[in-house]
């Protein structure tokens, strides 16, 4: 069965690529890093493996969204 990656919060656990292209709300962008949590907004399709995840802080502004293998997170239990 294929686990669903939309909507879910994931663990960056490796980086493949730390100077990966991102992008954020003006000012406040950050590069990630390893155990940053985000939520994935897109998965790409099939063969392709790459998700789009995207950090925020409290208010809700972007800190960074970008494209990460999935081999690269971990899938963080749903909340209820």
């Amino acid at each position: 069965m294929t686990q669903q990656w939309l909507n879910s919060q994931v663990k960056i656990v490796k980086l493949a690529d730390p100077n990966r292209e991102v992008a954020g709300t003006m000012g406040l962008v950050e590069d990630p890093q390893v155990g940053d949590v985000g939520k994935v907004i897109y998965e790409y399709p099939a063969p392709d493996l790459r998700v789009t995840v995207e950090k925020t802080d409290p208010t809700g502004n972007t800190i960074w969204f970008a494209d990460f293998a999935r081999e690269e997170l971990e899938l963080l239990p749903q909340e209820s």
